[in-house]
């Protein structure tokens, strides 16, 4: 399933993903960016909708069926991913020293990439929650929380202290 692209980058570690479906997509999930030579592997941290202000409530019910092909496309939803680091062989490489291109497909990432990304020289590890405790919200780290202790259970424990702390500086 494709969340969608990206559409604009900020800087290295910060994209826009004009999402495909406003249903898809929620703060704190991992995506899967993949690029002409690598993967990288990011979170949400915002997702916003949005309505055309030149559709909104000018067309009567019975001129929608004739508009059909325009009003499908009057909602916008987008999504600010931050990026975590790339997907290598040995585990996750938490720096990103390329980013991604405009256009490149955004998914969200299945359970086995989220346990490898978070595996180093075969331990589990996520060093980069530490760092990023003051770039990220804590409602951000607590959804990623969730997730790495489903994809990663050995580091449940690790994990849960990190999640407290989170939880008090909400």
């Amino acid at each position: 399933m494709q969340l969608g692209d990206i559409i604009q980058v900020s800087s290295a570690d910060r994209y826009i993903v004009k999402l495909a479906d406003e249903g898809f997509g929620f703060i704190g999930q991992f995506v899967s960016i993949s690029t002409s030579d690598e993967t990288i592997i990011g979170v949400i941290t915002d997702v916003t909708h949005s309505v055309k202000d030149d559709v909104l409530g000018y067309l009567s019910q019975d001129k929608k069926i004739k508009y059909q092909p325009y009003i499908e496309d009057y909602k916008e939803s987008y999504a600010i991913v931050h990026g975590l680091g790339r997907l290598s062989d040995g585990g996750g490489t938490y720096s990103i020293d390329k980013p991604p291109h405009i256009d490149d497909s955004v998914k969200p990432s299945p359970r086995d990439e989220i346990a490898r990304f978070h595996t180093v020289h075969g331990r589990p590890a996520a060093p980069y929650l530490h760092a990023m405790r003051d770039r990220l919200q804590p409602a951000v780290i607590i959804r990623m929380i969730e997730q790495l202790e489903d994809a990663v259970p050995e580091s449940a424990g690790m994990l849960r202290l990190v999640g407290r702390y989170a939880k008090r500086s909400a």
